[in-house]
């Protein structure tokens, strides 16, 4: 019973994964728990955790594998898709038992890291948002002015003109460099999550939570 219950509410938190891996997750934990004669909820939480718990670890197993195939197929993942395996990793870390020592000031580290890239990315935004708007002020001003004061006009819809030049030449350049930092702030909670989560996870014989 109390194995069932443990599932049950395994599966609830699992409900972000598609029915076939639901599946495959809650199949493979019931044999584990059978195979490791677990008959209590301690004796289960003891050595899988919290349903809860377990299922950040879970989640952030199959976004990392989604993530290498991505990486097999197009040479490199989508920042939608890093953005994901780095909060579930955050998450799963969060959740498991490595917040002392060491494993917490890396956790730490990582955390302090995915704030600053998110402080540079909104101050990005608020620059690109000025700029936006000085190109528009200036044009109008511009145009408004072209018929009083050609000269003057023709003043301000030049600086909105080279405004919207650097605009059209900063973004992909931004979006590249946001994109390679995101990229490598991905790998390094993926080698945390290995190191700290993965490698202390293992649940008995050849056979271990990494396979899921």
């Amino acid at each position: 019973m109390d194995r069932e219950r443990y599932l049950t509410e395994l599966e609830e938190y699992l409900q972000a994964l598609t029915p076939e891996e639901r599946a495959d997750a809650i199949m493979f934990y019931s044999e584990f728990i059978e195979d490791a004669g677990l008959e209590t909820r301690a004796q289960i939480e003891d050595r899988l955790g919290t349903p809860r718990a377990l299922s950040k670890k879970v989640l952030a197993d199959y976004s990392i594998r989604s993530v290498e195939k991505e990486v097999k197929h197009r040479n490199t993942a989508t920042p939608r898709s890093n953005i994901k395996m780095i909060w579930l990793v955050i998450l799963a870390l969060l959740a498991s038992p490595v917040l002392i020592g060491v494993g917490g000031i890396l956790i730490g580290l990582l955390v302090a890291i995915v704030a600053v890239f998110l402080a540079v990315v909104f101050g990005a935004v608020i620059l690109f948002c000025g700029g936006v708007v000085l190109m528009g002020v200036t044009l109008y001003i511009g145009f408004a002015l072209l018929i009083s004061n050609w000269a003057v006009g023709l003043f301000y819809l030049g600086i909105g003109v080279t405004a919207l030049g650097a605009l059209l030449v900063t973004i992909p350049i931004a979006y590249w460099i946001i994109r390679v930092v995101l990229q490598g702030i991905a790998n390094l909670s993926r080698y945390l999550y290995d190191r700290l989560v993965k490698n202390r996870n293992h649940i008995g014989g050849d056979r271990d939570e990494k396979d899921i």
